[in-house]
């Protein structure tokens, strides 16, 4: 797997500043990248168009009331023609979205007003995505597994918990699940509470299955602590891949499924560069996402020096 030289946004945008880790979403045929803002004033987005970037637009400059949990991070999705970005408040009671419907941004909103009941694990992050319909999944405040509501019909259902369908789950502390749509199914890899490697359980007609680590498939696999993995599709090849930080603290590795054929993961790959192995900084995680059939990857610098992207060659 080939990858283009890592660029630094900040080079191609003004005052990029970034705490934590970015999120990402294609919304109307433009890349947006999502990121809390340094100075503690919000979240903030910018924008690719498959040319060029735009310059960061200040999110809490639109709307007001948005507030992010310490150690938290945004997570992004478009449904219903709207992008969605969701975030944990920093009252630490809940998670909040608002929307976007490309001219107006609109929230934000508490999803615990919605469902009932919510509280998530300090420390952590929500993780939105869209299966059919769009899902939010988030960690326990009692640290005692992943639960999820879904939007239908308006509606947004009252939480789940993944552990009831899938005891043996367990999700190392400080990190965030992660789902995506793949060959009609939906996995959610998740790094495990053990330390040994990323592992998923797949929601089929037949409901959710049993956990799979990859490891155990791969042989060679480690995760940085307090951080997560992250997945999209390949592009052409039409093979799931999967980023993460490694444990050494030697940057970004990833490794791939291929569903169409013999349903097996490659060896892990280090992501370099032609000009140099990305840094990823402690305890922040890669945000991965395919733009225009291109794996798009963006992570938090090991200098602390803003939102660095690479893509993947086809």
């Amino acid at each position: 797997m080939k990858f283009t030289d890592q660029i630094n946004l900040g080079s191609c945008v003004k005052n990029v500043g970034i705490k934590g880790s970015p999120s990402a979403a294609v919304y109307r045929d433009k890349l947006y990248v999502i990121y809390n803002g340094t100075g503690g004033d919000g979240l903030y987005f910018i924008t690719y168009d498959g040319k060029d970037w735009a310059d960061p637009i200040q999110l809490g400059g639109v709307v007001g009331g948005v507030g992010i949990a310490e150690n938290s991070n945004p997570s992004a999705v478009v449904a219903h023609d709207l992008l969605y970005v969701f975030y944990n408040g920093a009252g630490n009671d809940g998670t909040y979205y608002i929307t976007y419907d490309g001219n107006e941004v609109k929230g934000p909103v508490a999803v615990k007003a919605l469902i009932g009941a919510m509280s998530f694990l300090k420390g952590t992050s929500p993780a939105a995505t869209v299966y059919e319909r769009p899902y939010l999944f988030w960690v326990g405040s009692s640290d005692n597994g992943v639960y999820y509501s879904f939007l239908d019909h308006n509606t947004w259902t009252g939480q789940t918990r993944v552990n009831t369908s899938v005891p043996n789950m367990g999700i190392a502390s400080g990190t965030n699940p992660f789902a995506i749509e793949y060959m009609a199914n939906f996995y959610l890899f998740y790094n495990g509470a053990g330390g040994d490697g990323t592992f998923y359980t797949v929601l089929t007609n037949r409901g959710w299955q049993p956990p799979v680590g990859i490891k155990g498939q791969i042989k060679d696999m480690g995760f940085r602590k307090n951080t997560s993995p992250t997945a999209c599709l390949s592009g052409g090849t039409y093979q799931l891949l999967v980023f993460y930080a490694g444990s050494g603290q030697d940057g970004i590795y990833v490794t791939s499924y291929d569903g169409t054929g013999d349903k097996t993961w490659t060896k892990q790959v280090h992501v370099a560069c032609p000009n140099g192995v990305p840094g990823i900084l402690d305890g922040t995680s890669p945000c991965a996402i395919t733009y225009k059939q291109t794996p798009h990857l963006f992570w938090n610098g090991s200098g602390d020096d803003g939102i660095y992207m690479t893509t993947v060659e086809a």
